[in-house]
């Protein structure tokens, strides 16, 4: 639904919405200390594990029930309920010494991480109307989180350079201005009736439908191969082709992060001039940075194909959102958020996986000799999704030219 709503409501809703990537990129924070945790804490490993990775795992569980919650229960409620129960478990994650309740803490970041992250892009198709203009701010929303990762990462680094490692925990104390901008400027958004009224008189469920599945796994195979490659194993290709060492691979992390800020700010502009086919460029730009990596190893690849490449995901990860929004039924769009923020989460975890899978595959200790693999893959996948896209113009026009 479309919310009545001044241009000064709508801009304090957007910055409250754009405050929760505070909540969705927090995990950063613990990245630098990861090693004083292991010294810290040796015969702990079991709990050191699940503190560490155990909140992913949690947000895509969190994520799929969300859309489940937002189905009976007001949009205001489910994000100040989720904000409040990050906040709890950020600024209260070390006060005890003990791993059990630290566990049970970080349980209380993932879950509310999940809530805030989908109920704020639902948000998002509920305060506009226009496609384009959901788009520029989806694009805007990544930007955020782009640019609170940058900063958190920097940081975070700082407060681990004392030794102590729950020094980096201060940076949770920023939910708390979070949460108190959500119980100040997000609108109240009662829930959407699903079900369409048949010939027959009959109620039925709305369904997502194909292209919102085909969609889903084109992102999440998207997500799983650049995952595996440029988003997490760049500094491998960098040692391995003998172009520089962690110092490079250290830039090469900032300049594509700098660099996903600068072009989500742009995701809406482009998206309004490709609409349907941003995602087919996308997986031909991912598949190309790839197979020009591969060829021409140089610090300039890295820098500027290597960027440009692992920026892709993120554009897909603004058009997942975005298409939704097109592609299913409006009664259906929370359902749309949660199961596209799951399928991230999924891919992501999985990607590492598919990694070293593929070394064992082709009985290799080199992970760039994977990478044909992985650009053979997004290659298919682009010319995949040019014949889903020829079938939707026959079936879909209005859509389609669009």
């Amino acid at each position: 639904m479309s919310l009545e709503m001044s241009k000064s409501k709508k801009t304090l809703a957007v910055i409250a919405i754009m405050a929760t990537a505070l909540a969705v990129m927090a995990d950063l924070a613990i990245n630098p200390v990861i090693g004083l945790l292991y010294q810290s804490y040796p015969d702990s490993m079991g709990y050191i594990n699940y503190f560490i990775s155990g909140p992913m795992l949690i947000v895509v569980i969190a994520s799929l029930l969300t859309g489940v919650v937002l189905r009976k229960v007001n949009k205001r409620t489910v994000m100040i309920a989720g904000g409040v129960i990050f906040a709890v478990g950020a600024v209260l994650g070390v006060l005890v010494d003990n791993f059990l309740y630290m566990c049970v803490m970080r349980t209380l970041v993932g879950v509310g991480s999940g809530v805030v992250n989908v109920v704020a892009v639902a948000l998002i198709a509920d305060i506009y109307e226009d496609e384009t203009k959901r788009a520029k701010i989806t694009g805007y929303y990544n930007a955020a989180l782009s640019l609170v990762g940058m900063i958190f990462s920097y940081i975070a680094g700082i407060l681990a350079a004392s030794g102590v490692w729950q020094n980096v925990f201060k940076i949770y104390w920023s939910a708390v201005p979070m949460v108190i901008l959500l119980i100040l400027f997000i609108p109240s958004i009662k829930p959407e009736n699903e079900t369409a009224v048949k010939a027959d008189g009959k109620a039925e469920k709305e369904s997502l439908g194909w292209r919102f599945w085909w969609m889903s796994f084109g992102w999440f195979v998207m997500n799983v191969v650049l995952g595996g490659t440029v988003l997490y194993y760049l500094s491998s290709y960098i040692m391995e082709n003998g172009i520089g060492g962690t110092e490079l691979a250290g830039i090469s992390a900032s300049v594509k992060s700098l660099a996903g800020f600068v072009l989500c700010l742009g995701f809406g502009f482009v998206y309004s001039k490709l609409k349907r086919q941003t995602i087919t460029v996308c997986y031909l730009v991912a598949a190309l940075s790839l197979f020009i990596l591969i060829l021409f190893p140089s610090v300039a690849t890295v820098l500027v194909v290597g960027t440009i490449g692992g920026c892709t995901c993120k554009y897909a990860f603004s058009y997942a959102y975005a298409q939704g929004f097109v592609i299913v039924p409006k009664s259906r769009y929370d359902d749309s958020v949660s199961i596209s923020t799951a399928v991230y989460g999924i891919g992501s975890f999985v990607s590492t996986y598919y990694a070293t899978w593929l070394t064992q595959l082709m009985h290799t200790d080199s992970f760039v000799k994977t990478w044909i693999i992985s650009a053979v893959i997004l290659a298919i996948l682009f010319v995949a999704e040019i014949l889903v896209s020829m079938v939707e113009k026959k079936k879909f026009p209005a859509v389609s030219e669009a």
